[in-house]
């Protein structure tokens, strides 16, 4: 079992204090290419689909820095109408994280994508299968559809979340969260600042 998140006081101070680290560049083979990346036809896209910049996040939804980065990022996407999103899930907590990831991904059939991110995203509870479930449902997903969805598509689903984890190990990511932004790699949490700036050297 999984410790509580901590307050958001604590991670908003962690996360400030790891600001300073630079991007590491994607210049390094055999490394995933930033259309394998930001492009995979059975990822959804968040935000602006047509934005002229995209912000990939790999995730768990049992993370609480992801969360955290998530509710940043979501602030900036508000000011900035030109954001693109991609979430890539690494449901590196267990199963109960691999069926959040599933579920959510399962949702898109019946467009209910974007509403199960953020509802799981913003969560506070700890996830359990149930929990999991209710929470979709109460965000006006119809969980049984989505079941059926899983197990209609299963061999794509395993397999986009197979990729993921692939391109995690390869950009030697340690954990969750990590960010491909543009061309540039950010293998920590992140502040509405930092998303600032990295969208601006991804612009530039």
């Amino acid at each position: 079992m999984q410790n509580p998140p901590p307050n958001r006081r604590y991670i908003l101070k962690a996360l400030a204090g790891m600001s300073a680290m630079a991007p590491l560049p994607l210049w390094a083979a055999p490394l995933p290419t930033v259309e394998e990346v930001a492009f995979d036809p059975d990822i959804p896209a968040l935000g602006n689909p047509v934005g002229n910049v995209t912000v990939v996040e790999y995730t768990d939804y049992q993370c609480p820095y992801c969360k955290l980065s998530y509710i940043e990022l979501s602030k900036v996407m508000a000011e900035d109408g030109n954001i693109r999103v991609v979430m890539r899930d690494w449901p590196i907590f267990g199963q109960v994280s691999r069926n959040a990831a599933l579920l959510t991904l399962a949702s898109h059939s019946q467009g209910g994508y974007a509403e199960a991110v953020q509802t799981l995203m913003t969560a506070t509870e700890r996830l359990t299968f149930r929990s999991t479930a209710t929470l979709l449902s109460n965000a006006g997903i119809d969980v049984d559809l989505a079941r059926n969805e899983l197990g209609a598509r299963q061999d794509v689903f395993v397999s986009l979340l197979a990729r993921t984890e692939a391109q995690a190990k390869a950009f030697q990511l340690k954990g969750t969260p990590g960010f491909l932004i543009g061309k540039a790699l950010y293998k920590r949490g992140m502040t509405a600042d930092d998303f600032r700036k990295a969208i601006a050297q991804a612009r530039a």
